[in-house]
C-alpha cells in the first residue's frame, strides 16, 4: 500500500557542557541542543501479518466435527437413496419374470386349445360330439386368444418399466428368475436389530444430531475468551518511522462483552436442534419397525402361499387329466375340459404370483434394514427354489 504522512518526535532538549575554561569565559554551562525530530513518511508499505487460534472455547473443534458429521450425514442418504432405487429396481426386474412366465404359461394354454378345436372338429365329423361341442370348445380357443394377447400387454409393459428404469432400449434375457427361500428368513427381532444398526435413515439422523450438538458447543464458545498468537512483518523498512518495529509478535486475547446477537438465544435455539433430531429418530425408529414388521410377515406369508399352492396344483393336474380322458371318451364335455384347464393354469400363475410376492417383500425388507447387499446374495443362492 501507499502512504503519506510525517511524524514530528520532540524529546525536549539536552544540554552539552563545554569543556575547560569556556564556561567561565562564557558564563555558560553548556550547549543547549532541542531534541527535534521530523520524519516524512511518504512511501509503499508491504508487511506480512498472521494469525493462529490458541484457544476458542471449542469453536473450532466444533465446526471440524460437524463438518464430519455432514459428510457422514450425505452418504448415509447417498445409501438411502441407492437402496430405494435397488428396491424398485427388484420390483420392476422380477415383475418383467412374472409376466413373461405367465404370457409362457397363456401360450401354452392356447397351443392345448388349438389341438382340443383341431380333435372336437374331427369327433364332430365322426358324429362323437355334436357342433354346440366344437363350437363351445371354439369359443374357450378364442378366450386363450385374448388371455394371451392381455400378457403379452403385461409383458410389454413390464419390460418397458424396466428399460426406463435402466435407461436402456430394451430388455433381453434376464437371469435371475422368480425364487424363494427355503432356509430359515431369520427372526424378526433379528431383523429390528439390523436396521437399528444399518438403515441409512438412522444413520443420517444420528449425524444431524451430531452437527446439532456442535452448533451447542459453538454457540457456547461465544461467550469463551478466544487466546491467539499474532506476527507481522514489514518487508519495506526504508519508510518505517522510528517507532515502528521492523517485526512483531505476541499473544492476545479477545472477550465479546455485548453483541448485536443474542448469544442466549443462539444456545437455545441449537438445544432445539438437538431436540428436533433426537424426536425425528424415535419417530423414524417407529415406522422402520413397522416396516421391518409388515416385510417380515409377508415374506412368512408369501413363502407359505407359495409351499401350500403345490397340493392345489397336484389337484389341478390330476383333474385336467381325467377330464382329457372323459372328453376323449365322450363322458365329459367341452366346457368341463376347459374349466379344468383353466384351473391347472390358475394354480399355475398362484404359484408364480406368490413367488413374486415373496421377493418384492424379501428386497423390501433387504431395504428398510440397509442391507441390499445380502439381498443380491441370496437372490443368487443354489439352494432357492427357481421358478421359470
Amino acid at each position: 500500500k501507499q502512504v503519506w504522512g510525517r511524524k514530528k518526535i520532540d524529546l525536549g532538549e539536552k544540554t552539552i557542557p563545554l569543556p575547560g575554561p569556556l564556561p567561565q569565559i562564557l558564563h555558560m554551562n553548556g550547549i543547549t541542543v532541542p531534541l527535534t525530530f521530523r520524519d516524512k513518511l511518504d512511501g509503499p508499505r508491504a508487511l506480512i501479518s498472521a494469525e493462529m487460534p490458541l484457544y476458542t472455547g471449542g469453536a473450532i473443534s466444533a465446526k471440524i466435527a460437524a463438518g464430519e458429521a455432514s459428510v457422514f450425514e450425505s452418504r448415509a442418504n447417498e445409501q438411502a437413496q441407492a437402496d430405494a432405487i435397488d428396491a424398485e429396481l427388484a420390483k420392476k426386474y422380477f415383475g418383467v419374470q412374472l409376466t413373461r412366465s405367465v404370457e409362457h404359461l397363456r401360450k401354452e394354454m392356447l397351443e392345448q386349445q388349438q389341438k382340443e378345436l383341431a380333435k372336437a372338429k374331427r369327433f364332430e365329423q365322426k358324429g362323437l360330439i355334436s357342433k354346440l361341442e366344437r363350437l363351445s370348445v371354439e369359443v374357450n380357443r378364442d378366450k386363450a386368444r385374448r388371455e394371451l394377447a392381455a400378457a403379452r400387454t403385461d409383458r410389454t409393459v413390464a419390460e418397458a418399466e424396466l428399460a426406463r428404469m435402466l435407461r436402456e432400449s430394451g430388455v433381453g434375457r434376464l437371469s435371475t428368475p422368480l425364487f424363494v427361500v427355503p432356509g430359515d428368513l431369520g427372526t424378526l427381532s433379528g431383523w429390528q436389530k439390523k436396521a437399528v444398526s444399518f438403515n441409512p435413515t438412522l444413520a443420517s439422523i444420528d449425524a444431524k444430531r451430531r452437527m446439532a450438538e456442535q452448533g451447542v458447543t459453538a454457540a457456547r464458545a461465544a461467550w469463551q475468551p478466544q487466546v491467539y498468537a499474532f506476527a507481522r512483518k514489514n518487508l519495506i523498512r526504508h519508510y518505517l518511522a522510528i517507532t515502528e518495529p521492523d517485526w512483531l509478535a505476541g499473544v492476545g486475547v479477545r472477550f465479546t462483552l455485548w453483541d448485536n446477537h443474542d448469544r442466549n438465544a443462539s444456545i437455545a435455539s441449537a438445544r432445539a436442534l438437538v431436540n428436533k433430531a433426537q424426536a425425528a429418530r424415535s419417530e423414524a425408529e417407529n415406522q422402520i419397525a413397522v416396516g421391518i414388521e409388515t416385510a417380515y410377515l409377508k415374506s412368512v406369508e408369501s413363502r407359505d402361499e407359495y409351499n401350500l399352492t403345490l397340493s392345489t396344483l397336484d389337484l389341478a393336474r390330476e383333474n385336467l387329466r381325467m377330464r382329457e380322458k372323459a372328453f376323449s371318451e365322450g363322458l365329459s364335455t367341452a366346457n368341463d375340459l376347459d374349466d379344468a384347464r383353466t384351473r391347472l393354469i390358475g394354480a399355475e400363475i398362484a404359484r408364480r404370483v406368490a413367488a413374486y410376492k415373496f421377493v418384492l417383500a424379501w428386497a423390501t425388507l433387504h431395504a428398510i434394514a440397509g442391507r441390499m447387499d445380502e439381498f443380491v446374495i441370496s437372490a443368487s443362492s443354489g439352494a432357492n427354489i427357481l421358478e421359470n
